[in-house]
């Protein structure tokens, strides 16, 4: 059985350690973040102390990215494979360490939300063959999807992935704010969120581009824009639109 200690309680050291906790492969030694607070449905024994670490196999790292680059003369003293969480920064971060590597969840991820790791792909890399054997065992321990990335690779994915989310999450915030201001309850848009959301599992998301600047519909365009008196978010609609006809082959 491999060994695994979770530095950090934030949102993925939080469902990192209660997702170990249920593994039948992995067993979770401890976790370690600087005030020593508990983790909340998570009975696993918590240390606020680097240096009384309990040995481990592997070290998974959930800090932050800035984090990461500040942290590994703390953790030199730990004998194991040592390990970061991010999507975005490359396994090098950890290069002065003798094994190193990433295991990467796809997934936005929040502490106080139920989450399924069975369905959350990982993307692991290490810096041996040896390494990413053991991560692959370690992902596929929790997660029925697991897949080998390099640092470009993943950085890439992560860019996709602000794409897909936060942009997109953004666009969710909008659409509020405009049905807020007509007194128009959001939930009605749901609906089609949800189902634009399914599409994807069938459609390359290409191919199933709807709306009035696809069309080059004008006249709507320009209604659009007439009742948008946001500066903001007539700038947003203007440069979104332009982006859609310009992706599709049509002029503005």
């Amino acid at each position: 059985m491999i060994t695994v200690t979770v530095l950090g309680n934030g949102n993925v050291g939080t469902q990192l350690c209660k997702a170990f906790l249920k593994s039948t492969e992995v067993l979770l030694l401890e976790n370690y973040n600087r005030k020593g607070l508990p983790i909340s449905g998570c009975h696993v024994t918590v240390t606020s102390d680097l240096q009384q670490l309990k040995k481990a196999d592997v070290y998974i790292v959930a800090y932050g990215d800035q984090a990461l680059f500040e942290v590994s003369d703390t953790l030199k003293h730990l004998d194991g494979i040592i390990v970061h969480t991010s999507g975005a920064t490359s396994m090098k971060v950890f290069s002065d360490f003798s094994e190193y590597g990433v295991l990467y969840p796809i997934q936005s991820i929040r502490k106080e939300l139920a989450i399924n790791f069975k369905k959350i792909p990982f993307g692991i890399e290490g810096s041996t063959p040896t390494v990413t054997k053991t991560l692959k065992k370690i992902a596929n321990s929790i997660s029925n999807h697991v897949d080998i990335l390099d640092s470009q690779q993943r950085l890439q994915l992560h860019v996709a992935a602000v794409f897909a989310n936060n942009f997109s999450n953004f666009m969710f915030s909008q659409a509020a704010e405009i049905c807020g201001m007509s007194n128009i309850d959001f939930q009605l848009l749901l609906p089609l969120i949800s189902d634009s959301i399914k599409k994807l599992e069938i459609s390359d998301p290409r191919k199933i581009q709807t709306g009035p600047a696809v069309r080059n519909d004008e006249v709507t365009i320009e209604k659009h824009l007439d009742i948008l008196k946001n500066k903001e978010q007539k700038h947003l609609y203007k440069t979104l639109t332009k982006a859609i006809q310009d992706y599709y082959g049509q002029e503005l």
